[in-house]
């Protein structure tokens, strides 16, 4: 026989029909019967005796238990941790109760206190299995306890299929409407999205819904966690009203969950590293991430960026959460009750169930076909296929991506419907003008990069594999645009680097520094900085300081494994040192007439026919007498584009001229023919 203290399971209730003048008190399914007719197995008598007793709330014995007695008597015993129960009704249990979160039925005890929602939440399974119970002991014991509940759920029962047939709900009812397992419809970062309930409870705040959704941590997919706080509220309120709620209750529910599934493809699809074009609000993380002191903010982003989520939790620890472990097979359980959400009895369960476990022009050569756009899965991509997501789960894939925005120089947030392909600009590497053979030499060193394995290493292990090229020059003669023409034609991110990012003091510049080449190396990202002199000038006997910041980049350089550009004006006070580092050094001409008309051509070229006046004797009239340098060229052009446009005029000499006197550019040279 089973001890007394193993019983196998409660049914409590604190209901006022139950009470009497002594006090509250609990109704307790018991029954008895020696053997079970089918098998002739000999059974415990200890819950076998079919009856309900009554038990009330006795003197109080500790601060965490109610003592609940037979007898208004303080000293009866047993409390209901040691009440018979039937053994007959667990396999019942187990049939309704499988897969609801919380609750393992097949336990030696089992309790269920009121107002039994979990009873509630299954109770047309339970009622199901009450009438499909076969053998008469076990029928009996399960009708009694249906006729227990009954009594006690019959009001709940009431006034939720009242509410519900007003498409409303009561703050006090609020716990009927959110069933373990329902799929939730709410807002997420600005965002429409679909959530799983995990569950759900009164809290001094208010109604609290524990939830989960799926994200990626740059390895895996697993559950984020996400909770909503429902305020109290007066009197009724539309169920579509509420921050979130089943999203069975929306008359548009089908079409919602299509559109998700839709973007939960597209996460699916940008796992790993994938480089692309946003347009849209992101949300920027500091870039103090040591002390931050200020909270995320949003932005307009309209530029390339990187999405890379695991490189965005490395170095955004604060922000990371663990992820728990997805169970997808359980997401094909459907119970019977729970096929038509839309038009369902009031009784049964919402959506399916689902356990949810915690938890980046001059002469040229003939130049091969620009290489194809590189999409990286994550840093395992070469041994491991792209990890793939049931489609059950893809409407609850969270709707931003985790990556870094090389425009602003920040990690960020970006929102799946706001990442669109980047619309490349072949034209870019073309419109360069350099002299014969500095193009072809460029970009052989460039285009080898990605297979450096195969070139020559320094005898230290490690160092020497990158390509570091200096380029020297008057402002304007191309030397910028070189690097963002090779790095469109290589169709790879450019990082521009400036002094703002690296910070004034040693130790700062050199965190900031592996930081970057570290990110640029894996996104194989052509590196850029410009004003090179500012880190690298020559030291000196007293600039200590001055000295580090030399020492700690000609030191990163020589481990650096990427392609960098460096840029300057004034390439006498680099230091002497910089030179043994330097893989290519091309020192850029001035533009002669001819590099000045191409530019002219060039820039004009990318304007609508339609709105540039200018004919070729004009082109060779300002290259000639206008000595301009690059930038100055597209200066100019612009602001005469904005006066003709101001005019509603095609774009004239006119127009130019009259930029070129305000702005002072080329004020020794005649204006007029």
């Amino acid at each position: 026989m089973a001890a007394i203290s193993e019983k196998d399971f409660d049914v409590k209730s604190l209901s006022s029909s139950a009470s009497d003048e002594n006090g509250p008190s609990i109704n307790a399914v018991t029954t008895t019967l020696p053997i079970r007719k089918d098998t002739k197995e000999e059974l415990p008598s200890t819950g076998m005796l079919c009856d309900v007793k009554n038990l009330w709330e006795g003197k109080q014995k500790c601060l965490c238990c109610t003592n609940w007695v037979e007898e208004l008597d303080e000293d009866v015993k047993p409390n209901p941790e040691e009440t018979e129960a039937s053994p007959l009704l667990k396999p019942l249990l187990e049939e309704v109760f499988d897969g609801f979160e919380g609750i393992t039925a097949g336990l030696k005890k089992v309790v269920f206190t009121k107002p039994f929602a979990p009873f509630f939440y299954r109770w047309a399974s339970f009622k199901k299995a009450v009438e499909a119970v076969e053998d008469e002991a076990t029928r009996t014991h399960a009708q009694l306890l249906y006729d227990v509940l009954s009594k006690e759920l019959d009001e709940t029962i009431t006034t939720y299929q009242d509410l519900l047939s007003h498409g409303v709900i009561t703050y006090r009812y609020l716990w009927t409407l959110f069933r373990p397992g329902d799929l939730l419809l709410c807002q997420f970062q600005g965002q429409e999205m679909m959530m799983k309930l995990q569950n759900s409870d009164y809290e001094s705040g208010g109604f609290c819904l524990y939830s989960k959704y799926v994200d990626w941590n740059g390895f895996m997919f697993g559950y984020a966690s996400k909770n909503f706080i429902i305020s109290p509220f007066e009197g009724t309120r539309p169920i579509t009203d509420l921050d979130a709620y089943p999203i069975q209750f929306n008359s548009d529910a089908g079409a919602i969950e299509s559109r998700l599934t839709t973007r939960g493809k597209q996460f699916v699809s940008l796992q790993g590293y994938h480089y692309k074009m946003y347009k849209g609000v992101a949300e920027l993380i500091p870039t103090d991430f040591g002390n931050r002191t200020v909270s995320n903010r949003s932005r307009e982003v309209n530029g390339r960026i990187i999405i890379d989520a695991d490189m965005f939790n490395r170095y955004n620890p604060i922000d990371l959460f663990p992820l728990g472990l997805l169970d997808a097979t359980s997401f094909a359980a459907k119970l019977p009750e729970e096929a038509e959400p839309q038009h369902r009895d009031p009784f049964t369960p919402g959506p399916p169930g689902m356990p949810m476990p915690m938890p980046p022009p001059m002469p040229m050569g003939v130049f091969p076909p620009p290489p194809p756009v590189l999409q990286h899965g994550s840093d395992h991509s070469k041994s491991e296929e792209p990890k793939v997501l049931p489609d059950e789960l893809l409407p609850l894939c969270t709707p931003t991506l985790k990556g870094y925005s090389l425009k602003t120089k920040n990690w960020a947030t970006f929102l799946v419907d706001n990442v669109h392909e980047i619309v490349w600009d072949d034209r870019a590497f073309d419109s360069l003008v350099l002299p014969p053979g500095y193009k072809d030499l460029i970009l052989s060193f460039t285009a080898n990069q990605n297979s450096s394995e195969t070139l020559i290493d320094d005898v230290i292990e490690g160092k020497g594999q990158g390509i570091v090229m200096l380029l020297t020059g008057e402002p304007g003669v191309g030397k910028t645009l070189t690097s963002e023409s090779v790095a469109e034609y290589m169709r790879a991110p450019l990082y521009s680097m400036s002094t703002a990012q690296l910070g004034v003091d040693s130790m700062e510049v050199e965190q900031n520094l592996g930081d970057i080449l570290e990110m640029t190396t894996k996104w194989k990202a052509i590196l850029l900085l410009d004003e090179t002199e500012v880190f690298l000038e020559q030291r000196t006997i007293d600039g200590l300081e001055r000295n580090k910041l030399v020492s700690i980049f000609l030191r990163m350089l020589e481990y650096y494994r990427g392609v960098l550009f460096l840029t300057t004006n004034r390439v006498s006070v680099l230091d002497k040192a910089l030179e043994s580092r330097i893989h290519l050094k091309i020192s850029y001409p001035e533009l002669n007439q001819q590099a000045r008309l191409q530019v002219w051509r060039n820039i004009l070229d990318l304007l609508p026919p339609e709105t540039v006046g200018l004919d070729a004797a004009d082109l060779d009239y300002l290259s000639e007498k206008q000595v301009m340098n690059g930038r100055e060229i597209k200066n100019v052009i612009k602001a005469a584009q904005l006066l003709a446009n101001g005019q509603h005029k095609p774009l004239n000499l006119d127009h130019v001229h009259t930029v070129i006197k305000i702005t002072q550019i080329g004020a020794t040279f005649g204006l007029s023919r």
